[in-house]
C-alpha cells in the first residue's frame, strides 16, 4: 500500500505526504447535525459528562475543557474508539459505525510506516499493544461582531499535542500555523494531501529526539468564513502501563501529565 509513499519533513517536523486527502463529506455532515442540536443536549456529550479520556464536546468560552482555552474561537467533538460507540450522539452514529474504523486501518498503517521511516521500527511493537485513536472534530464559525471587539491573537492557540501523531487524513484548510525551531511561524495555505506530525507522546517515546510540533490555527483575513479541520490523534490507552523515561504510569495518567503544561 505504501511502497510509493514519499514524505517530506520539514522544519520543525511537520510531515507532508503524496497521497491524496481523503473526502470529510459524512464527518463534516455530522458535526453540522450535532452543533445545530439544542445547548441542553449538546450538554448531555460534554467532556465532562461523557469522562473517558478526551471524548465529548467543548465549546468557544469553556472554562474547563481538556482540549482548548476559553479563547479559543471554536466547537470541538471528540470520537475516539477507547469510549463505547453508543456513547457519542446520533449525529456521528453513520460515521463510527463505517467510516471511522476504515480510516482508523488506514492510519495505523501509515503512523508504523512512519515510524519506521524515522528510523524508529522497535516502537511498531510497542504502538500495536498500547495506542488507540481520536479524531477531534473542529468547527470554527464566522467572527460576529461582537466576537471581534474582544478577539484573541489567533483562532487556536499556540500548543502541542497529547498525541504519538497527529494526522490530517482530509487534508488542511488554510490557517494553520506551525513554529520552526528557531521560533519562526510558518502559516499554511490549503493543502490537499495527508499531513501529519509528531506530538507530545512521540517526543517521550524518542527521548526528545523528535519534538512535538508547536502549532496553531491564525485568524482569517476574511472574518466571515468558516473553517472545518478533522484531526485523528494516536494516543495511549487510559488502562496502558507506560515505561518512558521520563514519565512512567497509566495512560490516563500521561494524559494529566500532558495537560500539567498548560
Amino acid at each position: 500500500m505504501f511502497k510509493d509513499l514519499k514524505l517530506k519533513i520539514r522544519d520543525g517536523g511537520f510531515i507532508s505526504t503524496n497521497i491524496p486527502a481523503y473526502t470529510d463529506g459524512v464527518l463534516r455532515t455530522a458535526l453540522r447535525r450535532f452543533l445545530a442540536l439544542p445547548s441542553l443536549e449538546q450538554q448531555q456529550y460534554s467532556q465532562k459528562e461523557l469522562s473517558i479520556a478526551f471524548d465529548g464536546y467543548s465549546y468557544i468560552g469553556q472554562k474547563d475543557s481538556l482540549n482548548q482555552y476559553d479563547k479559543d474561537l471554536l466547537h470541538s467533538f471528540v470520537l475516539s474508539n477507547i469510549s463505547r460507540e453508543e456513547s457519542f450522539p446520533q449525529a456521528f452514529q453513520k460515521y463510527l459505525k463505517q467510516e471511522f474504523l476504515e480510516q482508523l486501518v488506514f492510519i495505523r498503517k501509515l503512523e508504523k510506516e512512519v515510524l519506521k521511516t524515522l528510523g524508529f521500527p522497535e516502537s511498531r511493537v510497542f504502538y500495536e499493544e498500547h495506542i488507540k485513536h481520536m479524531v477531534s472534530c473542529n468547527f470554527y464559525p464566522e467572527l460576529d461582531v461582537a466576537t471581534q471587539k474582544i478577539m484573541p491573537a489567533d483562532r487556536l492557540s499556540f500548543h502541542t499535542d497529547v498525541s504519538l501523531f497527529s494526522v490530517f487524513l482530509f487534508g488542511l484548510e488554510s490557517g494553520f500555523v506551525h513554529e520552526k525551531p528557531t521560533g519562526e511561524k510558518v502559516v499554511l495555505d490549503t493543502i490537499d494531501e495527508m499531513v501529519l506530525f509528531p506530538g507530545y507522546f512521540m517526543e517521550l517515546l524518542t527521548k526528545g529526539k523528535i519534538r512535538a510540533l508547536k502549532h496553531g490555527v491564525v485568524l482569517p483575513e476574511n472574518r466571515t468564513e468558516e473553517r472545518f479541520s478533522f484531526a485523528f490523534f494516536s494516543i495511549p490507552k487510559p488502562d496502558a502501563i507506560l515505561e518512558l523515561s521520563s514519565f512512567k504510569g497509566s495512560g490516563s495518567e500521561y494524559y494529566q501529565h500532558y495537560l500539567n503544561q498548560f
